[in-house]
Formats: structure tokens, sequence, C-alpha cells
């Protein structure tokens, strides 16, 4: 005992997992199918990537820097201004100038171009004098772009140069470097916004889909119900699209059917309008005769057949209208009672004695308790069995027995009508509205109806769920 409990509770367990397995599942579908979360994570995405392509570009300043220089695009070579001053300087005594005369004989001027510095040290290393000076301000290029520790990159120069008296070390910078600074910076910031082009192409083509949705909506507020509407992607623009073209289809079949209910009811009145006439007035015209006692000797039971027979066509053309306006009519709530089986039986019954008064065999089969009880509408049952003894009565042969069956299967009960179709030449036209009728009577009670025809028989079967 123990045992088995121990597995109904793994079992228990393992069933608890994988359904808060799937419920997860579906919370992570639902949540990954939202515009606003897709469009998130490609913002978070795409703007790491273009931080980090900013980042990786900047880093390389220096070496672009080096490379424009070693091809020629900008002129400057800082170990040639040094060797030009060595030359120079070896036949002077460095003691007998002055700064400025110094500066003028080695021709130092020359070299300022607003972005070169030369400052000279003594031979122990002291700072002398700054014989050029840059004019760039290194302050706001490095604040401004990013370059407080990128102008050198290798191509700055420490030489010395000996003069008769003396050796003097001379450092030349280049802050060259600042000409590329401002373009590089912001060709590397436009490369960079680059990476957020998905961002910008998704919101394009969702935002070109709302205005392709807004026009399509625009045709059906023209009354074109047939222009379907596109559908595409899982987000929320895709499911009310979804949604808009269901209810498209939904008012179309609802605008087609009430035409043709329209259609069906004019021509319903149009019709019985006219076939009454006739039985009408032939009614009428027998009950005066009878009336006025003016009927021939031998005659007055084959008026009154007569009278009998109209009534007949005029009974049967308000169950047509009945039929029509059920069928084709605004669906309506119908009062549903607790009904027994026996009570529908007896209905049955006096439809059974009226098929064998008219030529038919009858093969009965009842196996549901007559105690057993469902809820419906008696009315609708008794036009369910006039309807459908009535067909048989119409399309059935005579030669061959009709089977009524009663039972109960899966909490219904089910009724089932079988007969063999009458021969070609003898059948009667028929356009199934007994039939409709039948079968929205069953649907309004909560019934199944199901009708199967084959080439010599035809079968209805119409079952109601069983109350407790």
């Amino acid at each position: 005992m123990s045992k088995n409990r121990k597995g109904a509770k793994r079992e228990e367990i393992s069933v608890r997992k994988s359904g808060g397995k799937q419920k997860w599942q579906e919370r992570w579908q639902e949540l990954t199918g939202k515009m606003t979360f897709r469009l998130f994570l490609l913002l978070i995405g795409c703007g790491f990537l273009t931080f980090g392509t900013f980042w990786f570009l900047m880093q390389y300043q220096v070496q672009f820097y080096v490379n424009l220089v070693k091809n020629g695009c900008i002129e400057f070579d800082a170990k040639q201004i040094t060797e030009d001053m060595k030359k120079k300087a070896e036949n002077i005594r460095f003691a007998d100038y002055s700064q400025k005369e110094l500066i003028d004989y080695l021709e130092i001027e020359k070299y300022d171009d607003g972005y070169t510095s030369i400052i000279f040290y003594d031979e122990e290393g002291q700072f002398q004098f700054y014989a050029l000076d840059y004019s760039v301000s290194e302050t706001f290029l490095g604040g401004a772009f990013w370059y407080n520790n990128t102008y050198y990159g290798g191509l700055n120069w420490m030489g010395q140069v000996e003069f008769l008296d003396t050796t003097e070390t001379v450092m030349v910078y280049s802050l060259h470097q600042s000409l590329i600074a401002a373009p590089y910076f912001f060709c590397s910031l436009l490369i960079s916004m680059l990476m957020l082009l998905p961002v910008i192409i998704y919101v394009w083509r969702r935002m070109r889909y709302v205005g392709r949705v807004k026009k399509e909506i625009l045709i059906m507020a023209d009354g074109d119900l047939e222009h379907s509407v596109t559908v595409k992607g899982r987000d929320e623009i895709g499911i009310l699209a979804r949604n808009l073209d269901e209810m498209r289809l939904a008012l179309e079949e609802n605008i087609r059917q009430e035409q043709e209910g329209k259609k069906a009811n004019h021509d319903l009145i149009r019709s019985v309008s006219h076939d009454l006439r006739t039985p009408m007035t032939t009614l009428y015209g027998y009950l005066e005769i009878l009336d006025q006692k003016k009927c021939p000797d031998g005659k007055q039971e084959e008026y009154i057949r007569r009278c009998i027979d109209k009534v007949e066509e005029i009974r049967a053309l308000s169950d047509k209208m009945f039929e029509y306006a059920l069928i084709y009519g605004k669906k309506e709530q119908e009062e549903l009672t607790e009904l027994f089986l026996w009570e529908l039986l007896e209905e049955m019954e006096s439809s059974r004695e009226f098929l064998m008064l008219n030529g038919f065999q009858v093969e009965e089969e009842f196996l549901a308790p007559e105690e057993v009880k469902f809820r419906g509408n008696r009315i609708f049952f008794q036009r369910v069995f006039n309807n459908l003894f009535s067909n048989i009565l119409k399309y059935g042969d005579r030669e061959q027995p009709v089977q009524l069956s009663v039972k109960t299967e899966k909490g219904y009960v089910e009724f089932v009508f079988r007969n063999w179709k009458r021969k070609e030449e003898e059948q009667v036209e028929s356009n199934r509205i007994g039939l409709k009728s039948v079968q929205k009577m069953v649907e309004l009670q909560g019934g199944h109806f199901f009708a199967a025809e084959e080439e010599e028989t035809f079968a209805v079967t119409i079952g109601f769920p069983l109350q407790e």
C-alpha cells in the first residue's frame, strides 16, 4: 500500500512539474509575442552593439592616425626636424646666443604649424625653454573627443643636438592628430549609430503594416467585406488584424444570412399569399353551398371531404410559413422544461398509428427506461415529430418497414428514424425546409441532429442530454 502511495505521489509531483513547465512556456511565448517586449530586447541588444562599436573604433584612433602619416596623408617627420637642427648647431656655441637668437638661427619658426612643439633640456635633463609650442588646446580636444592619452602614437622624437660647448636634448612633440579628432569622432559615432538600424527597420515595417491595416479597415468601412485583412506576426498588431479579419468574416456571414432571410421571407409571403387564395376560395365555395343547402343529392359527403382536403392544404401552408420563420427568423431563447421520456413516446405513438393507417409497416425498438428525463420544449417536440413523420409519409417506401428506435448512450437519449426511400419516379420534390426546421428546433433545445442519406435509405438521429 505504501509503495502505491509513494508511486502516486511521485506521479502527482511529476504532473505538477510538467504542468508548471508548460505554463511557463505558454507565458514565455505570450511575452515574446508582444511587440513591446520584442522592441525592448532589440533596443537593448542594439544599444550594447552601438556602444561596443563606438568604444572599439575609438581605441583604434591612434593606429588610424599613424597609418595616415605613414601613407603621406599628413606631413610630419619629427626625426627630420631634429636632424636639421643638428647640422646647424654643430658650428655654434649654445651659450653665445639668447633663446630668441637661437630659435632664429636654427630656423625653428618654419616648423610652427600650430600642431608642433619643440622643447630643450640640458645635459642633466633639466627643462630649459620651449623653442616652439603648439597653439591647439589639448584640454578642449581631450575633454570633447576623448583623446587625453592618445596623441603621440610613437611619432614624437627625442634626440641630442650637439653644440660646440654643450649637448642639448631636444623633444619634438606632435598634435597633428587633432586634425582628424573631430571628423574621426563623428564618423565613429555615425558608424556606431548604424547598429541601431535593425530597430529603425523593425519599427518602420510595423508602422507600414499599421498603415496597411488602416487602409483595409477603410475599405471595410466603405462596405467591401470581401477584401481580407492582412495578418502578419503574432504581436499585438497581428492579433488585432486577425480579430478584425474574423469580425469581417462574421459580419459578411451575418449580412449574407440576413439577405437570405429577407429573400426567403419575401418569397414565402408572395408564395403563401398566392397559394392560400386558391384553397380558401374553393373552401368558401363548398361551405357556402353546404350552408345554403344547394348541394346535389349524394354529393354532401364528397363536398365535406373536399373541404377537409382544402383545410389540410391550408394547414400545410401554415406549417411551411412556421418552418421558414423558424429557420430564417431571429434566434430567441425558448423556455425549456423538464420532460419525461414516456411523455414523448405518447406523441410518437399517435404518429406511428397514423403511418400504419396509411399503409406503412413500423418496427419499434425501445432500449431506454421511460422514467429518464431531460430538458426540452414539448411544443417543439410535437413539431419535430410531425415534420419527421410527414417526411416519411411523403418520401418513404410503403413496401419496406419504417424503423423507430429510442436508446440511451453516453449521457444522451437518442431517437432514430429510418426509412427506405420511394422509387425515383414516385418521389416528390423536396426543398428540405422541414429537415432544416427540425435541426433548428433540436439545437434550440440543446440537442444534436444528424441526417444520413444513402442510395436506398434515409435516417435521422436526434439526441438530448439526460438530467440527473
